[in-house]
């Protein structure tokens, strides 16, 4: 049985920092000499489970892609948001069987291609403690979905020749739009270095898919090629507003 799971290591982590803010009450609002400054820029991970199940991962957007995460002090009080991500899907399948005298060789690759752009804002509400740092946060997240193509081709050879069949299926892409709007809290280690945790509204609308095309050749051991294409339309719109179903500790570093 685990110890901990994302709920409880939440409450462990707010606990702590509860804790230490009641320990360590600063005079203001000003910001603590471990906080990040103006020109700041730093990074996070985020880590999950807790003392017999860790593991590390990257930021994730919305539509669940790994993205590279930056957040970049333009003011000691406020950062910008900043990601990126690019995803290429790619798969490749070779295969041959003998029938008889005959071998029939099977080859299929399908590809598609995503990139993404995320940005937004957060605003530190001022230091409670020497180390707890809370802040809201608003971030928008663009994931522009290539088009997915698809290829197969059979082929059969004997003493009598080479048929083949080529098959080619291309699909539009379309875009992910989301929004967040959350808050946090960073617990500072050290100078610029920190545990934090984050809740958040996402609202996510995806449009994915519209003309499908189809095309054979096929290509017999003796006569004329011939072709067969057609199209059709496929798309879907998918729209979704939940509170982000992993909450999870981050740990971040600034430079």
């Amino acid at each position: 049985m685990k110890l901990f799971n994302h709920k409880n290591l939440l409450i462990f982590f707010f606990a702590l920092a509860s804790a230490a803010s009641a320990q360590e009450q600063a005079k203001t609002n000003s910001s603590s000499e471990l906080f990040p400054k103006k020109g700041d820029i730093g990074t996070s991970i985020i880590i999950d489970g807790l003392i017999d199940n860790i593991s590390f991962s990257s930021t994730s957007n919305n539509y669940g892609q790994n993205i590279l995460f930056v957040k970049y002090y333009i003011e000691e009080d406020i950062a910008l948001r900043l990601g990126t991500g690019v995803s290429l899907n790619a798969f490749k399948r070779e295969t041959a069987d003998s029938l008889g005298v005959t071998l029939r060789e099977v080859d299929s690759t399908s590809s598609q291609f995503l990139f993404n752009l995320s940005f937004g804002a957060e605003k530190h509400l001022g230091a409670s403690s020497k180390r707890l740092d809370p802040f809201v946060f608003g971030q928008i997240d663009l994931t522009f979905i290539g088009k997915t193509n698809i290829e197969a081709e059979v082929r059969q050879s004997s003493s009598a020749g080479v048929s083949s069949l080529k098959r080619t299926i291309k699909r539009d892409g379309g875009i992910a739009f989301g929004l967040q709007v959350g808050g946090g809290m960073n617990y500072f280690l050290a100078q610029r270095f920190s545990i934090g945790a984050e809740f958040a509204l996402q609202f996510q609308v995806v449009s994915e898919g519209g003309t499908i095309s189809d095309n054979e050749v096929f290509t017999p051991i003796n006569g004329s090629t011939t072709s067969d294409f057609t199209t059709r339309e496929d798309k879907t719109t998918t729209t979704a507003l939940n509170v982000a179903p992993n909450a999870l500790i981050n740990i971040s570093y600034f430079f």
